[in-house]
């Protein structure tokens, strides 16, 4: 199914505002944001919610990358795993065998970073129901409770894109091309 892939004219009025804040933030306009654009509501909530995360999570920059990354398997969304792997290299946020690592749904060398997919995967998985073992775990590699709710609106997040990349289906934009990711991965518990 298609859905229209806006531009800054065809976008509703009330989308018009979102439209432009992410254009600037991203400094181009990515074809998810056009596609947001024909919902004045889910613009309107895509932006809010990024702009809370990058100004006041409790994850670092990296976990908070980690944390998208293991919903992107999971909702099998290869536009946003394109996306975000493409940031966490621009950013330098993990070394290339690290994020090939990620990317595959594998067990990463930092224990901490280990740590947030691992309980990531135990939200996803256990539809927000990650049981005592994986909180206690968690919480032993330094998490705390704010992360474990803030968890929460991380995959709230990702519903929201990689849900609209699923329906839509926008072409990927050619700064991601470079990270393809075939669909159809799944992580893997360790253990």
């Amino acid at each position: 199914m298609k859905i229209q892939i806006h531009s800054k004219e065809t976008a509703p009025a009330a989308s018009q505002e979102a439209y432009d804040g992410l254009t600037k933030t991203f400094g181009w306009t990515p074809n998810v944001v056009g596609v947001f654009a024909g919902s004045p509501v889910l613009i309107q909530s895509y932006q809010a919610l990024a702009g809370i995360i990058g100004k006041d999570s409790a994850f670092t920059p990296v976990e908070q990358e980690i944390f998208q990354v293991v919903n992107n398997i999971e909702n099998d969304c290869g536009y946003c795993m394109a996306a975000h792997s493409t940031v966490i290299q621009m950013k330098g946020l993990l070394p290339d065998d690290q994020l090939e690592a990620l990317r595959q749904g594998q067990p990463l060398a930092d224990a901490k970073q280990e740590a947030v997919r691992q309980f990531a995967l135990a939200m996803f998985e256990n539809k927000g129901r990650p049981g005592q073992s994986a909180i206690d775990a968690f919480k032993a590699a330094g998490f705390t409770d704010e992360h474990i709710l803030e968890s929460i609106v991380h995959i709230a997040f990702k519903v929201i894109t990689n849900y609209t990349n699923n329906i839509a289906d926008p072409a990927l934009d050619e700064p991601f091309q470079a990270q393809t990711w075939e669909k159809g991965g799944s992580c893997s518990p360790v253990g």
